[in-house]
């Protein structure tokens, strides 16, 4: 198994695989990776192991076969390779982009919204911005803090939406 990528998913699946005696080979673009400390430790340790063989800095360039997949063109270093394999994962992560976001007038500093973090609210009134697409001192773009922006965020929609209605928030 040829895994490419760099975070916490092509670790975790490099991790995963290696433990169940797959033979797995790990290719990032960069001799460093993005994922948990803990995970890219263990990847590591696998590798002095002898589970999982790390390509590094390195892109697939090109997938061979006819009716299925047999090998992979790897470019390291300027100098391209082929490895055979049967089965290619690539876990290359999400790049967010605002799109046509970026013309309504909001305020954007580093390809991302501003909000206020008592409840995402942008510069426009109505309009709140949670998850990745926005950005505010100490921001950390992990799912978990986008379901409590979208906590405290849909608080203050309700009271747009009901004006004087009595907002009840349990449990």
């Amino acid at each position: 198994v040829l895994i490419a990528g760099g975070g916490d998913s092509a670790l975790d699946w490099s991790i995963f695989l290696a433990n169940i005696n797959a033979k797995v080979t790990l290719v990032h673009r960069r001799n460093e990776f993005r994922g948990a400390l803990d995970s890219v430790e263990k990847v590591r340790e696998l590798k002095k192991q002898k589970k999982i063989d790390i390509i590094t800095p390195a892109e697939v360039v090109e997938l061979r076969g006819d009716k299925r997949l047999k090998s992979v063109i790897i470019s390291c270093n300027k100098n391209n390779q082929q490895l055979e394999v049967d089965h290619f994962i690539p876990l290359f992560g999400l790049s967010p982009k605002l799109g046509p976001i970026s013309n309504w007038g909001l305020e954007i500093e580093k390809n991302a919204i501003k909000v206020d973090t008592y409840d995402y609210k942008t510069n426009i009134p109505g309009i709140f911005a949670i998850g990745d697409v926005n950005t505010y001192p100490g921001k950390l773009k992990l799912i978990l803090c986008g379901f409590h922006e979208a906590t405290l965020m849909c608080q203050s929609a309700y009271k747009i939406i009901n004006p004087g209605k009595k907002y009840i928030l349990k449990y």
